[in-house]
């Protein structure tokens, strides 16, 4: 039986962010090291319904083939719980955005295409532009097929500040500075009010990966893509871009930004 079933049926998944929970995560932390029963900041624990402790593995541990699944038959032949359905329904990790109607929100991936603890898993976020925002995205007026235009830079900075896979941050404070976001669009199709363009971009994003000191690592990436428009409506109806090369402190990584409408979004709220 795989690790994720066990956990689904035997026991109720919880993590928290480091900025939610934290209170609790550190009551759990600190009656595991008084009970000798082992601790660590990325660490696997065990505890009953009222919040006790129960046993633990070590990240390290849990990572090898085959230890996290002899870990939890482990717990479930000591504990003897009653098998059922998971107690909580599939939900994103990241909760989706509030955004302005007629204004799509953009969800980006990243990740690094390699194994270890810090590639093994993406990393996402959403990016929020306003419809005033959106609407300097458009075609310039009268655009003509092969016509070229730039993403204005405030816009290009926000696209580019998340371009970067999983790294050592301990909050949703955004520490990246955005030396480079060069967007460039041609207008690629242009059926009556329907138009496509195709995106070219280049960035250069410092980020440190650890937060408690500073390291000169920097992220840069190459992109491709496509938005679509509706010119009369004044809309843009989709974006979407991917990393086609991408590069942080020496380490290959990978990256998709695609637009979800309002209506979507609010749809899964």
């Amino acid at each position: 039986m795989h690790v994720i079933e066990l956990l689904n049926r035997y026991f109720v998944p919880v993590s928290s962010s480091n900025e939610l929970g934290e209170r609790e995560r550190i009551r759990i932390y600190q009656d595991f090291i008084g009970k000798k029963l082992g601790a660590g900041d990325v660490h696997c624990y065990v505890v009953d319904a009222d919040g006790k402790s129960i046993a633990s593995l070590q990240v390290a541990s849990a990572t090898e083939p085959g230890k996290m699944e002899a870990f939890l038959k482990q717990m479930i032949a000591q504990l003897h719980p009653t098998p059922g359905p998971p107690v909580f329904a599939p939900h994103p990790q990241v909760p989706v955005p509030k955004v302005e109607p007629g204004a799509p929100a953009i969800h980006l991936v990243a990740r690094r295409p390699e194994h270890g603890s810090w590639a093994e898993f993406p990393s996402e976020n959403w990016i929020v532009l306003s419809r005033d925002e959106w609407d300097r995205i458009l075609p310039p007026q009268g655009a003509a097929l092969k016509s070229t235009w730039q993403i204005p830079a405030p816009i290009a900075v926000k696209l580019a500040e998340w371009l970067y896979p999983q790294a050592e941050d301990a909050t949703r404070k955004n520490r990246s500075r955005v030396d480079m976001a060069d967007f460039r669009l041609t207008l690629v199709t242009l059926e009556g009010p329907l138009a496509r363009a195709r995106i070219e971009g280049r960035t250069n994003v410092f980020h440190s990966f650890p937060t408690f000191k500073i390291s000169q690592d920097y992220a840069t990436a190459e992109l491709i893509g496509y938005a679509d428009f509706d010119l009369a409506a004044h809309q843009v109806q989709r974006f979407r871009m991917v990393v086609k090369k991408g590069d942080y402190f020496g380490m290959p990584f990978e990256c998709s930004l695609h637009s979800v409408s309002a209506e979507t979004i609010e749809a899964q709220r």
